[in-house]
């Protein structure tokens, strides 16, 4: 065997007996806030048997190139971050085809997007929505046939892209026709949607606004400000209990169902009339932010419970629990 041949047979076989990886959960993300939930995720899985593997942009290349070649494997996939970064985009899709278990699949994902997607379908699932009004976008109709009788929203209104989330694009103290005006002009490429200002009752001195976050079958419904944006405890028993909050989880449950997603968040007002009603449908990627290392994040112990369910739903599905220890990139 000449020299150049057994230099080739020998690097076809280190190729073939290259350690190959095996993770149980495979997390995209692209959002440098989401590192403390992921450590906390971590420590979960790990006191669990079982393994994760957060992918951020300066790993998508690596992870990306193990995955091809079969080096790397994963047993459950989250995509935290095509949406927002088009170089996830392709891992995206080799996913759907390659790991065996999606949490929150693309085209699902995709649906809850557009607030007018749910808004009805809520209304049909006797969730109480606030009245809205879909306005098209600037550019697909510039100049409207009619203009729409926008005095059932009352003053002020709110104006939201239909698409997106996290308060991008929100005119929150709209008041008439030319503030509507203003915001197809900033926004000229979005369809917009004109909704009824909730004015939340006030229980024991406290705006009774929640942010439900739902994760596999979880629900834990949050205080929180709808002025501030500041996160209050998760609402106990007892509250639930002398307040008559029940419907919270019952709403939360009404969003899982129709949107078929397993994390995301819901934003619920309950009126002075007695009313629950759902604002903010699904909110897709959900906000993982945690407190103090993010002034609006989420309680510490709330992340805790959300990283329990995650690692709790990839055990019950059956994860190989890493026969292979996940790649260690850092090392």
């Amino acid at each position: 065997m000449n020299s150049r041949l057994f230099l080739r047979y020998t690097e076809l076989g280190t190729m073939q007996d290259s350690p190959r990886s095996t993770v149980d959960f495979l997390l995209a993300y692209d959002w440098p806030y989401d590192a403390p939930f992921i450590r906390l995720l971590e420590g979960e899985f790990r006191a669990a048997g079982l393994s994760v593997l957060a992918v951020s942009p300066e790993k998508l290349s690596r992870a990306w190139d193990d995955l091809q070649t079969g080096r790397l494997t994963a047993f459950a996939f989250l995509d935290r971050a095509s949406d927002t970064d088009p170089e996830f985009l392709p891992l995206e899709t080799w996913a759907k085809d390659n790991i065996p278990h999606i949490i929150n699949p693309g085209p699902l994902r995709r649906r809850v997007w557009h607030k007018t997607n749910l808004h009805w379908e809520f209304i049909r699932a006797g969730v109480y929505t606030p009245h809205t009004i879909p306005i098209p976008a600037l550019r697909q109709i510039p100049v409207l046939d009619e203009r729409p009788d926008i005095s059932p929203l009352g003053v002020p209104f709110s104006v939201k892209p239909d698409l997106g989330g996290g308060g991008w694009g929100v005119v929150t103290d709209a008041r008439d026709w030319s503030d509507v005006e203003v915001a197809r002009r900033k926004l000229p490429d979005d369809d917009l949607i004109l909704q009824q200002f909730v004015t939340p009752a006030l229980l024991d001195g406290r705006r009774a606004w929640f942010r439900i976050l739902y994760a596999c079958d979880l629900v834990i419904p949050c205080w929180w400000d709808d002025q501030t944006h500041i996160f209050g405890h998760a609402v106990s028993i007892p509250e639930r209990d002398r307040y008559q909050l029940a419907p919270l989880w019952d709403i939360a449950g009404t969003a899982a169902r129709i949107s078929q997603l397993q994390l995301f968040s819901t934003e619920v007002g309950l009126a002075a009339d007695g009313r629950f009603v759902a604002v903010d449908y699904v909110n897709d990627p959900v906000d993982l932010r945690v407190h103090p290392q993010a002034r609006e994040g989420m309680p510490p112990d709330v992340a805790h419970r959300l990283a329990q369910a995650l690692t709790a739903y990839v055990r019950d599905l059956g994860a190989p629990s890493a026969r292979v220890r996940p790649p260690d990139w850092d090392g």
